[in-house]
């Protein structure tokens, strides 16, 4: 059960349901953001600002920017995530969020550092981060606290030593959300299925820094980029890789919708 102490940190417990594992019974990629939209939605629906109830009472809605996971090991099939979410003071133009998900002994899992921003949808611009975050209480730093400052994301530029063939991704109804746009998550995993399975198989994610960057809709014409620094990446122990994803436009120019550096290990 969902639920918010005095210092307004969320709470919750996730299964990793089956539906969430990869092959070898591990939570794949897009669980770790599934747990971080489900907590989002969650802690700020408790207080009377999620989607639905912003959107009807004030023409505003939640729109995620940037998120930064790190990932020490992937859960089991069935075993329990205890997350706890906060909002962190607000940095920049953004309203964060920290979302840390830890094992049943104490340790770690995973963490994540989000960027979100409140659009008012009439006029399509964000609202200042401080009004975003008036909902929430936060944390005094000596209960809880982490540094939002993700970093600069590097760009596809920086990296010049191999690319992976195009993937050309297909979106299917359950890619678009109640306004046709396509899900944060869908990106997630148009991202990891341009990677080879045999390289799945023996690599696993440990960190990713992504960044959303445009919407897109059902039926625009969309590729996944692949990138790495390393001449052979595939092979390495620890490869990193830059993703980006494009939308061709009616002129033929390509347009920039998601950015993404992963760095990776091997199992």
């Amino acid at each position: 059960m969902f639920t918010i102490d005095n210092n307004g940190i969320g709470r919750d417990t996730m299964e990793v349901r089956s539906s969430d594992t990869d092959r070898f019974f591990k939570g794949k990629i897009p669980f770790f953001f599934t747990m971080l939209q489900e907590m989002a939605a969650k802690h700020s629906t408790a207080l009377h600002c999620g989607i639905p109830e912003l959107v009807e009472k004030e023409n505003k809605t939640w729109v995620i920017v940037r998120a930064k996971t790190i990932i020490n090991r992937l859960p089991d099939w069935r075993e329990n995530v205890n997350i706890e979410t906060w909002a962190e003071m607000p940095f920049r133009l953004f309203a964060p969020r920290i979302v840390v998900g830890s094992g049943d002994d104490g340790s770690e899992i995973f963490k994540t550092i989000s960027h979100w921003v409140v659009i008012d949808i009439g006029r399509k611009r964000p609202i200042k981060p401080d009004e975003a975050l008036k909902y929430f209480t936060l944390p005094d730093k000596d209960v809880r606290f982490i540094d939002p400052d993700i970093g600069r994301l590097r760009i596809a530029e920086d990296f010049t030593g191999f690319r992976l063939p195009d993937f050309k991704p297909k979106t299917n109804y359950y890619d678009t959300d109640t306004n046709g746009h396509i899900n944060n998550i869908s990106y997630i995993n148009w991202l990891s299925d341009a990677f080879p399975f045999s390289f799945q198989d023996s690599h696993r994610l440990h960190t990713i820094d992504c960044h959303w960057v445009k919407q897109t809709f059902d039926g625009d014409d969309i590729a996944v980029e692949t990138y790495s620094e390393s001449d052979d990446p595939l092979n390495s122990d620890s490869p990193v890789f830059f993703t980006r994803i494009v939308k061709k436009e009616a002129d033929g120019s390509l347009t920039s919708v998601f950015e993404a550096e992963t760095e990776w290990v091997r199992r």
